[in-house]
Protein backbone atom coordinates (compact mmCIF):
# COMPACT_ATOMS: atom_id res chain seq x y z
CA UNK A 1 0.00 0.00 0.00
CA UNK A 2 1.07 3.18 -1.09
CA UNK A 3 1.78 5.47 2.40
CA UNK A 4 1.56 9.84 1.83
CA UNK A 5 3.15 11.91 4.30
CA UNK A 6 2.56 16.01 4.01
CA UNK A 7 6.10 17.65 3.82
CA UNK A 8 6.00 20.43 6.77
CA UNK A 9 8.99 22.83 5.23
CA UNK A 10 7.74 25.75 3.27
CA UNK A 11 10.79 25.82 1.05
CA UNK A 12 11.25 21.93 0.38
CA UNK A 13 7.52 21.48 -1.11
CA UNK A 14 5.43 23.68 -2.85
CA UNK A 15 3.66 22.68 -3.85
CA UNK A 16 2.63 20.00 -2.03
CA UNK A 17 2.64 16.53 -3.33
CA UNK A 18 2.18 12.97 -2.40
CA UNK A 19 5.58 11.09 -1.75
CA UNK A 20 6.34 8.35 -4.83
CA UNK A 21 5.90 4.51 -3.40
CA UNK A 22 8.84 3.37 -1.72
CA UNK A 23 8.88 6.22 0.88
CA UNK A 24 10.29 5.05 3.65
CA UNK A 25 8.46 5.93 6.62
CA UNK A 26 11.25 5.80 9.26
CA UNK A 27 12.42 9.17 8.28
CA UNK A 28 9.53 10.45 9.61
CA UNK A 29 10.58 12.51 12.42
CA UNK A 30 7.73 14.26 14.10
CA UNK A 31 5.38 11.81 16.60
CA UNK A 32 2.72 12.67 14.40
CA UNK A 33 4.40 11.62 11.20
CA UNK A 34 5.66 8.58 12.90
CA UNK A 35 2.04 7.76 14.29
CA UNK A 36 0.56 8.63 10.56
CA UNK A 37 3.22 6.12 8.95
CA UNK A 38 2.46 3.34 11.64
CA UNK A 39 -1.68 3.72 11.78
CA UNK A 40 -3.01 2.50 8.00
CA UNK A 41 -6.13 4.58 8.48
CA UNK A 42 -4.20 7.88 8.93
CA UNK A 43 -1.82 7.13 6.06
CA UNK A 44 -5.26 6.66 3.82
CA UNK A 45 -6.26 9.64 5.19
CA UNK A 46 -3.31 11.47 4.55
CA UNK A 47 -3.07 10.37 1.02
CA UNK A 48 -6.47 11.20 0.36
CA UNK A 49 -5.46 14.49 1.87
CA UNK A 50 -2.82 15.69 -0.74
CA UNK A 51 -5.31 14.49 -4.09
CA UNK A 52 -7.84 17.03 -2.33
CA UNK A 53 -5.47 19.45 -1.93
CA UNK A 54 -3.74 19.06 -5.00
CA UNK A 55 -6.73 19.46 -6.80
CA UNK A 56 -7.68 22.03 -4.60
CA UNK A 57 -4.46 23.92 -5.56
CA UNK A 58 -5.27 23.32 -9.09
CA UNK A 59 -8.18 25.83 -9.16
CA UNK A 60 -7.48 28.29 -6.25
CA UNK A 61 -7.68 31.76 -6.98
CA UNK A 62 -5.60 32.48 -4.27
CA UNK A 63 -2.87 29.74 -4.17
CA UNK A 64 -0.60 31.85 -1.81
CA UNK A 65 -2.94 32.00 0.99
CA UNK A 66 -4.18 28.18 0.01
CA UNK A 67 -0.77 26.79 0.72
CA UNK A 68 -0.12 29.19 3.87
CA UNK A 69 -3.68 27.93 5.31
CA UNK A 70 -2.15 24.40 4.60
CA UNK A 71 0.90 24.99 6.47
CA UNK A 72 -0.95 26.51 9.14
CA UNK A 73 -3.17 22.97 9.58
CA UNK A 74 -0.31 21.20 9.28
CA UNK A 75 1.48 22.52 12.33
CA UNK A 76 -2.13 21.93 14.29
CA UNK A 77 -1.93 18.80 13.27
CA UNK A 78 1.48 17.89 14.69
CA UNK A 79 -0.02 19.39 18.10
CA UNK A 80 -1.83 15.85 18.33
CA UNK A 81 1.53 13.76 18.66
CA UNK A 82 0.38 10.66 18.98
CA UNK A 83 -2.98 10.59 20.01
CA UNK A 84 -4.40 8.76 16.88
CA UNK A 85 -8.23 10.15 17.70
CA UNK A 86 -6.73 13.80 17.32
CA UNK A 87 -5.21 13.01 14.42
CA UNK A 88 -8.12 11.48 13.04
CA UNK A 89 -10.50 14.89 13.46
CA UNK A 90 -7.40 17.08 12.35
CA UNK A 91 -7.53 15.29 9.20
CA UNK A 92 -11.37 15.06 8.77
CA UNK A 93 -11.93 18.90 9.09
CA UNK A 94 -8.92 19.68 6.64
CA UNK A 95 -10.60 16.90 3.99
CA UNK A 96 -14.07 18.85 4.66
CA UNK A 97 -12.37 22.21 3.92
CA UNK A 98 -10.62 21.39 0.53
CA UNK A 99 -13.16 19.00 -0.79
CA UNK A 100 -15.88 21.75 -0.36
CA UNK A 101 -13.57 23.94 -2.25
CA UNK A 102 -13.12 21.70 -4.77
CA UNK A 103 -17.25 20.97 -5.40
CA UNK A 104 -18.18 24.79 -4.81
CA UNK A 105 -15.12 26.28 -7.04
CA UNK A 106 -16.54 28.58 -10.07
CA UNK A 107 -17.72 26.59 -13.59
CA UNK A 108 -15.41 27.66 -15.83
CA UNK A 109 -16.12 25.78 -18.77
CA UNK A 110 -19.08 27.34 -20.16
CA UNK A 111 -18.43 29.90 -22.71
CA UNK A 112 -19.35 33.58 -22.59
CA UNK A 113 -22.94 34.58 -23.87
CA UNK A 114 -23.13 35.01 -27.23
CA UNK A 115 -22.95 38.49 -28.91
CA UNK A 116 -23.76 37.86 -32.17
CA UNK A 117 -27.07 39.44 -33.77
CA UNK A 118 -29.80 37.39 -35.93
CA UNK A 119 -29.52 39.30 -39.24
CA UNK A 120 -32.95 40.15 -41.22
CA UNK A 121 -34.99 37.07 -42.37
CA UNK A 122 -32.57 34.88 -40.58
CA UNK A 123 -34.47 32.91 -37.76
CA UNK A 124 -33.04 33.60 -34.07
CA UNK A 125 -31.02 30.56 -32.37
CA UNK A 126 -30.78 30.00 -28.46
CA UNK A 127 -27.30 30.11 -27.14
CA UNK A 128 -25.32 26.81 -26.77
CA UNK A 129 -25.38 25.67 -23.44
CA UNK A 130 -22.79 23.24 -21.92
CA UNK A 131 -25.01 22.24 -18.55
CA UNK A 132 -24.96 19.06 -17.66
CA UNK A 133 -28.84 17.43 -18.20
CA UNK A 134 -29.62 14.93 -15.60
CA UNK A 135 -30.16 11.77 -16.67
CA UNK A 136 -27.01 11.71 -18.57
CA UNK A 137 -24.87 8.45 -18.54
CA UNK A 138 -21.19 8.21 -18.71
CA UNK A 139 -18.74 5.87 -18.90
CA UNK A 140 -14.84 5.97 -17.05
CA UNK A 141 -12.81 4.69 -14.68
CA UNK A 142 -12.83 5.08 -10.61
CA UNK A 143 -10.56 7.95 -9.73
CA UNK A 144 -10.79 8.39 -6.12
CA UNK A 145 -13.66 8.43 -3.09
CA UNK A 146 -12.98 11.07 -0.88
CA UNK A 147 -15.23 12.27 1.79
CA UNK A 148 -15.80 15.41 4.67
CA UNK A 149 -18.68 16.59 5.11
CA UNK A 150 -20.50 15.18 2.04
CA UNK A 151 -18.82 12.38 -0.03
CA UNK A 152 -17.21 12.77 -3.59
CA UNK A 153 -16.82 9.77 -5.96
CA UNK A 154 -14.41 11.22 -9.13
CA UNK A 155 -14.93 9.25 -12.35
CA UNK A 156 -12.10 9.56 -15.39
CA UNK A 157 -14.52 9.37 -18.65
CA UNK A 158 -12.71 7.60 -21.67
CA UNK A 159 -11.72 10.78 -22.65
CA UNK A 160 -9.48 11.75 -19.45
CA UNK A 161 -11.68 14.49 -17.94
CA UNK A 162 -12.25 13.93 -14.25
CA UNK A 163 -15.85 14.33 -13.42
CA UNK A 164 -16.46 14.97 -9.41
CA UNK A 165 -19.81 14.45 -7.79
CA UNK A 166 -21.47 13.49 -4.90
CA UNK A 167 -22.49 10.13 -4.64
CA UNK A 168 -26.04 9.10 -4.00
CA UNK A 169 -26.35 5.86 -5.92
CA UNK A 170 -27.50 2.89 -3.73
CA UNK A 171 -23.99 1.00 -4.12
CA UNK A 172 -22.30 3.85 -2.58
CA UNK A 173 -24.81 3.86 0.64
CA UNK A 174 -22.60 1.33 2.21
CA UNK A 175 -19.52 3.78 1.22
CA UNK A 176 -21.17 6.94 2.65
CA UNK A 177 -22.09 5.43 6.09
CA UNK A 178 -18.58 4.69 6.88
CA UNK A 179 -16.87 7.48 4.79
CA UNK A 180 -14.78 5.05 2.58
CA UNK A 181 -14.58 3.05 -0.64
CA UNK A 182 -13.18 -0.30 -0.84
CA UNK A 183 -9.93 -0.33 -2.20
CA UNK A 184 -10.73 -2.98 -4.77
CA UNK A 185 -13.08 -0.29 -6.37
CA UNK A 186 -10.41 2.16 -7.74
CA UNK A 187 -9.84 2.15 -11.16
CA UNK A 188 -12.75 0.23 -11.70
CA UNK A 189 -14.85 0.86 -14.59
CA UNK A 190 -18.15 1.71 -14.63
CA UNK A 191 -20.82 3.52 -15.99
CA UNK A 192 -23.00 6.31 -13.89
CA UNK A 193 -26.00 8.57 -14.46
CA UNK A 194 -25.98 12.14 -13.39
CA UNK A 195 -28.48 14.00 -11.45
CA UNK A 196 -28.23 16.60 -8.79
CA UNK A 197 -28.44 16.56 -4.87
CA UNK A 198 -28.02 18.68 -1.97
CA UNK A 199 -25.14 18.93 0.27
CA UNK A 200 -24.47 19.40 4.14
CA UNK A 201 -21.91 20.96 6.60
CA UNK A 202 -21.34 19.04 9.42
CA UNK A 203 -24.33 21.01 11.65
CA UNK A 204 -26.21 19.81 9.00
CA UNK A 205 -27.29 22.95 7.08
CA UNK A 206 -27.98 22.70 3.58
CA UNK A 207 -25.25 24.22 1.30
CA UNK A 208 -26.52 23.85 -2.17
CA UNK A 209 -26.73 21.60 -5.03
CA UNK A 210 -24.01 20.09 -7.42
CA UNK A 211 -23.99 17.26 -9.72
CA UNK A 212 -24.32 13.84 -8.08
CA UNK A 213 -24.21 10.08 -9.35
CA UNK A 214 -27.34 8.51 -9.09
CA UNK A 215 -26.82 5.31 -10.47
CA UNK A 216 -23.54 3.16 -10.86
CA UNK A 217 -23.08 0.48 -12.62
CA UNK A 218 -19.58 -1.68 -12.72
CA UNK A 219 -18.52 -2.91 -16.23
CA UNK A 220 -15.90 -5.05 -15.37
Amino acid sequence: MKRFILCLSLSACLPLTAYAAGFDCTKAKTDAEKTICNTTSLSDLDEILVLSFNKAAATSADAKALKTAQLNWLKSRDLCATDVDCLTNSYAARLSELINLVANRPDTTKPPPSSTTPQPNEPATDPETTATPTGQTLVGTIASYECGDNCYLTVKDEQGKDHVALCTAPECASWNEVAEMPASFLQKKVQVSLGRAKQYDGAGNEMGEMDAFDSLTLLE
